[in-house]
Formats: C-alpha cells, sequence, structure tokens
C-alpha cells in the first residue's frame, strides 16, 4: 500500500512538471509571436530564445537567438567606432537609441534571410561550397586584411567573433553568392533587351524628338519621375564610365549611348558651373538599366515561402523584403532615412 502510495504521487509529481512546463511554453510562444511590444525583461528573454524568427523556403530557419548575437556584434561594433569628429554619440540606452537599433535589426534580418535565400537558390541548381573552400575563402581574406593575428584581434575586438564566426557569417555566404551570380550570368541575358531600349531612345533623339519626352517614354528607374535629372555631380563622384562622356560633353547637347556596369545612359548636361573646388555638372540623363543581379535575386527571391515570425514583421512580396508591419515604425525609418541617408547618424 505505501509503495502503492509513493508510485501514485510521483507519477502525480511527474505529470504536474510537465503539465507545467507545456503552459510555459505555450504562454512563451503566445508572447513570443503574438505580442508585438514587450517589457524590456521579456524582451530579453524571447530575445534568447531558440524560437524561429523567420522561415526561409519552409525548411530553414533563423532564430531569435541568432539575430540578437548579430545585433550584439553589430552593437559591439558601433560602441567601438569614435564618431566624436562628426559629433555623434553612441547611446542604446536612450528610447531614440533603442529605436534606431530597431531600424537595424530590420535590415540585419533582411541580410540574414538574403543569404539562406541564396543558399536555397544556390543548392538548387546543385551549387555546393565545401569545407575546403570555405577555408581558402578566409585564408584569402586574411591576405586581403592583412595578417592572422592582426585580422583574429580586430574581429574580437570589433564584433566579439572568432576566425570560425567569420568564415559562416561573411565568407561561406560570399562564396555562395559568388558561384549564384555565375549561374545568373549564364541563364540571363543581361544587356540585350536594354541596349536595344536606349539605342530607340537615341534614334528618337536623332529625329528631332525632346530630351524631356525620350525620357519618359523610354527611362528606367527613379530619375524617369524628375524628368531624367540627377542633380549636381563633380566629375570623380561619377560612376568611372560615365566621367570621360560627361568631360567631354557640351551644355544643352545630348550625347552618344554610355554603357556601365547598371546599364546604358545618354548623357544630358543642363548646366556648369565652377566653383573654389572644381567644376560641376547639372546632368539628366535616358538611362535603361541591365538585367542585374539584385533584381534577379528579387525576383527569385518572391517565388520563396518567406515567413518572419515575430509580429513586428511582415514581408512584402514586391519588394521581396522584410519591413514593419506598423506604420509608426515604417514611418519612422522613412523619417530616417530622409534625415540622413548613408551616414552614421542614421542609427544614432
Amino acid at each position: 500500500m505505501a509503495s502503492l502510495l509513493q508510485k501514485f504521487r510521483w507519477s502525480t509529481v511527474l505529470y504536474g512538471v510537465l503539465t507545467l512546463l507545456f503552459l510555459l511554453l505555450a504562454a512563451s510562444l503566445v508572447v513570443a509571436y503574438f505580442i508585438p511590444q514587450l517589457p524590456p525583461r521579456i524582451e530579453k528573454i524571447i530575445s534568447r530564445s531558440p524560437y524561429p524568427v523567420a522561415v526561409i523556403g519552409y525548411r530553414e530557419v533563423i532564430t531569435f537567438r541568432e539575430l540578437t548575437a548579430n545585433m550584439d556584434s553589430v552593437r559591439r561594433f558601433y560602441e567601438n567606432q569614435d564618431f566624436s569628429q562628426v559629433g555623434l554619440r553612441v547611446d542604446f540606452t536612450t528610447e531614440d537609441g533603442q529605436k534606431r537599433l530597431k531600424v537595424r535589426e530590420k535590415e540585419v534580418l533582411n541580410k540574414m534571410i538574403e543569404d539562406e535565400a541564396i543558399m536555397i537558390l544556390a543548392k538548387k541548381r546543385g551549387i555546393f561550397v565545401s569545407p575546403e573552400s570555405a577555408r581558402q575563402g578566409v585564408a584569402r581574406k586574411l591576405e586581403e586584411y592583412g595578417n592572422s593575428r592582426e585580422v583574429t584581434d580586430s574581429l574580437k575586438r570589433l564584433y566579439g567573433w572568432t576566425l570560425a564566426d567569420f568564415e559562416q557569417k561573411i565568407v561561406l555566404p560570399s562564396l555562395y553568392e559568388e558561384k549564384l551570380y555565375e549561374s545568373f550570368t549564364k541563364e540571363v541575358d543581361v544587356a540585350t533587351e536594354a541596349k536595344e531600349k536606349i539605342e530607340q531612345a537615341a534614334s528618337a533623339l536623332r529625329d528631332g524628338q525632346s530630351f524631356d519626352d525620350v525620357v519618359i517614354q523610354y527611362s528606367d528607374g527613379q530619375t524617369k519621375e524628375k524628368g531624367g535629372d540627377l542633380g549636381w555631380f563633380a566629375l570623380e563622384d561619377l560612376a568611372p564610365e560615365l566621367r570621360s562622356a560627361v568631360a567631354t560633353q557640351k551644355v544643352g547637347v545630348s550625347g552618344n549611348v554610355t554603357e556601365s556596369s547598371l546599364g546604358f545612359h545618354i548623357i544630358y548636361i543642363k548646366e556648369l558651373r565652377e566653383e573654389k573646388g572644381g567644376r560641376l555638372y547639372r546632368i539628366s540623363q535616358v538611362f535603361a538599366r541591365k538585367n542585374t543581379f539584385g533584381d534577379w535575386l528579387s525576383q527569385e527571391m518572391r517565388g520563396l515561402s518567406i515567413v518572419p515570425l515575430d509580429p513586428l514583421y511582415r514581408f512584402d512580396r514586391d519588394t521581396a523584403r522584410v519591413e514593419f508591419r506598423d506604420e509608426m515604425w515604417r514611418n519612422y525609418e522613412e523619417e530616417l532615412i530622409k534625415k540622413s541617408p548613408g551616414d552614421a547618424s542614421f542609427f544614432f
């Protein structure tokens, strides 16, 4: 009787513990995936969990823990930089600093998703990077950046990484991207369509059609909405392929077709002015975009199942990127970009 009672008690305790664990697990899943704004202490616990933050191609996952580890590296990097010369101070403790860091997190998540997508697309094409190739890639990078000791110390100081981390986070994804790019150039005719379009535009200009009308009819990209206007440039600020064409061209005259890595251009110099720093050109263009690897990759990613599980984010199939779900966050990000595009103060 005593042994039966003891067995009953232990089984009751076991069932109770299992039930409690199940309830805790269920509660943590609800918190992680259905509540976008969490108290800092709870958010910190979730951020270190092995739960998926995004699923790519139904099988590949990025966990909260992996994303947080990369964000720890981002924080470490910026905290090790001296922004005092440009009047900036890195401060993650303020509310605005935390919000700026969250915008940065979205970009890091997009890069992690893109890396996973590249590997999925590469493997579909029979492309694999062996461990030996990865080690050779690390060796090449070490030769570029300096000796092994210096690079190892820099990685540890700036990012908290080992050489193994560097291989997995940087070298391996870049090797897959290089090989996928080689496959892309064999699959896709990058230039023919764009070349035909720019030749049609050049023919229209020779026939007397106005530059503005040709821009509207033939040009690609955001400059089309501005009548092809690029703004003011010094020669050194232009793509190398365009410098000689601009330097030898007369004001108010359409130039010849010029090819760059992005596509084909017909340059029109609207104004020219001399300043102490040199000569500035106000430039418009007709632009025919080549089929770039980035455009092709976005199209391929639209065909993958990409599901962000964090309630803060959603996947925008038009842009093939993770975006903020909440309008407040989208507006905040837009304001940051307007204030200082390409500047460190975008984050701080």
